[in-house]
Parts: C-alpha cells; sequence; structure tokens
C-alpha cells in the first residue's frame, strides 16, 4: 500500500486528508494568522484548492477566517483550539505512519534518504546545503 493511501486511511477517522493536514501543518508553521495566499505559496497550490481546503476545515471547526481589522480588504486564517487539538492528534498519526513506511531500511540508509530530502528541499527554495 502506498504512503499516501495509508496515511489517508489513517487520518480519516479525524476528518482530515493529507491535504488538509498540510494546510494545518503549514499554518502552524507560518504562525497563526495567515493570509491565504501564503498557505497556498507554502503548499504550492491554487488558490482554488486552498479556498476549497480552508472551506472544509472551517466547515469542521479546525479553522477560522476573519477580516484583518489592520486591512479590511484581507482576510486572515486562524486556528481553532480543535483545530490544534486535530493537528496534534494527526501529526503523531502522520509519524507512526512514515516511520513505519521507513523500517525496510537501515539505520544508515534512512539517514541519507533524510540527507538527499533535504538537499532536494534546499535546492527547491534556492539554498545550498552541500
Amino acid at each position: 500500500m502506498s504512503l499516501v493511501r495509508q496515511l489517508e486511511e489513517q487520518l480519516a477517522p479525524l476528518g482530515l486528508t493529507l491535504g488538509r493536514l498540510c494546510l494545518l501543518y503549514a499554518l502552524q508553521q507560518h504562525g497563526s494568522p495567515a493570509l491565504p495566499s501564503e498557505l497556498g505559496d507554502d503548499l504550492a497550490v491554487t488558490r482554488a484548492n486552498i479556498s476549497g481546503l480552508l472551506r472544509g476545515l472551517e466547515r469542521d471547526g479546525m479553522v477560522r477566517r476573519a477580516l484583518d481589522k489592520a486591512d479590511r480588504r484581507r482576510v486572515l486564517v486562524y486556528f481553532t483550539p480543535a483545530g490544534e487539538d486535530i493537528l496534534n492528534q494527526a501529526w503523531s498519526i502522520y509519524e507512526t505512519t512514515v516511520s513505519s513506511m521507513l523500517q525496510p531500511l537501515t539505520t544508515d540508509e534512512q539517514m541519507t534518504l533524510l540527507r538527499l530530502l533535504h538537499k532536494l528541499n534546499a535546492s527547491q527554495s534556492g539554498v545550498n546545503h552541500d
């Protein structure tokens, strides 16, 4: 079973998809509140995708959107306590699932994979970590 499918199955009881989890994580990393466009940039998805994800998360009480008091043309996204709780639960599931998928690798192979993923990530952001 693929990692994505396994994660989706594990997250479903929490009302999450992998996309929703990624958005909640991006919001946490950004520091609530955040603009939807910033979250879309963080996840490299379209405005339509972010809007759909936010609509579902807001409907389920995990985030809320409100006008920016400093600039009423902007909408900010905030975590709700329920969203933070769900993210904590989901992150534990995510770590356990990914860890189980890495079990066939030796510790050295896992470290090599991690180093390569960091290198790929750095190359995407224009940072060189050789």
